[in-house]
């Protein structure tokens, strides 16, 4: 009896993963699920691993990292990751990260890197200044400090420009004019400005200037205009 040999002369199949991104949301968790494929049917099953790979995201804080080994059985031609996804309430921007895909058996990988994008879904804080009352003195000079807070904390460098600006009271005469631009490094939510005021033995009304925000980067103006009361103690 002869024993004839079928020889098979297809390709091996090919594996590419897809692309996904995902809403971060503001606690809890959220699954990014993506999809492998198998290009085309097996008839043996095939096998390949996978891993996530830090990216701008970082595993622990911002997902959850897997990894694992798909198995596809004969026939079947699609298999999916789930990466879990950590909710904030930090503005921040997007984020990315990676499944990626390595040693596969009877099927060749035609696309090993998933890339997974992490949409911040968060609104940039907003920008306020207080307001500051302070005895003028005798002589000399006394210190008005005004406070400018964030309303939550960003992973982002937030800026934002400052003047004073004249009402009753007069720059050089009344206090020393000041400008400049304040820098909150990620995470801090609080700068202050001090403006010089000037002491004097005249009997006057209580006076008052402005400090005026403007043109911020990463946040928005809530309060853009602190006054401060010098109040006269002659």
């Amino acid at each position: 009896q002869a024993l004839a040999t079928i020889t098979d002369n297809d390709a091996a199949p090919s594996l590419i993963i897809n692309d996904v991104a995902v809403i971060e949301g503001d606690s809890g968790s959220a699954n990014a699920t993506f999809t492998v494929t198998l290009f085309a049917i097996s008839g043996q099953a095939v096998s390949v691993n996978f891993a996530t790979a830090n990216s701008s995201a970082l595993a622990g804080s911002d997902y959850l990292a897997q990894s694992g080994t798909l198995i596809f059985a004969p026939g079947e031609k699609t298999k999916t990751i789930a990466i879990a996804i950590n909710g904030d309430t930090l503005d921040e921007l997007n984020e990315s990260y990676f499944v990626k895909l390595s040693a596969s058996i009877n099927a060749t990988i035609a696309d090993s890197s998933g890339l997974g994008t992490i949409t911040d879904n968060d609104p940039a804080p907003t920008l306020s200044i207080d307001d500051v009352t302070v005895l003028e003195g005798h002589s000399g000079i006394t210190t008005a400090t005004f406070t400018v807070t964030l309303s939550a904390a960003s992973s982002l460098t937030i800026s934002v420009k400052f003047a004073t600006a004249n009402s009753s009271a007069i720059a050089a005469s009344d206090y020393t004019s000041t400008s400049g631009t304040l820098t909150f490094a990620p995470g801090v939510i609080s700068k202050t400005i001090t403006v010089s005021i000037k002491g004097d033995l005249l009997y006057e009304d209580d006076e008052y200037f402005f400090v005026n925000l403007s043109s911020p980067t990463n946040a928005t103006i809530a309060d853009s205009q602190g006054l401060s009361k010098i109040i006269n103690d002659d």
